[in-house]
This record gives C-alpha cells, structure tokens and sequence, in this order.
C-alpha cells in the first residue's frame, strides 16, 4: 500500500502549508500515513502511536527505516 501512495508528491505540496517559524513540521508521510493507520483500523491516537511504536510493518509504513 505504502508503493501506491505518491509521498514525494505530498511532501511538495504539505511543506507549503508552514513557515519558517516554530517546531519543525513532521513528514507528510508520519503525519498522513499515522492517519491511514488509524483510520483503517479505528484505533485512539494513543493505540494507533502504541501500535506503530511496536509494529514493524507500521513503522516501515510511515517512513521509519530503524526500529
């Protein structure tokens, strides 16, 4: 699934929205794909953030090449 969404694409469009101010903002791809997940299995915030933290799938999914 994460081969089918076009994140390069998203990203260009995403960091328009913010400023040069402020915390950094997350890649689109954490922030989005966080969103799929939750979504598509109904988690909470705080599952959906424990689930990733111990999914590899997940995390492989949002972008995170480490554990």
């Amino acid at each position: 699934m994460a081969s089918l969404i076009p994140w390069d694409a998203i990203e260009k469009k995403y960091a328009t929205l913010f400023g040069d101010y402020g915390m950094p903002a997350k890649p689109v791809r954490v922030a989005l794909g966080s969103l799929i997940i939750k979504g598509k299995y109904g988690w909470s915030d705080i599952e959906t953030v424990e689930q990733i933290t111990e999914n590899p799938y997940l995390q492989y999914f949002i972008g995170f090449s480490e554990y």
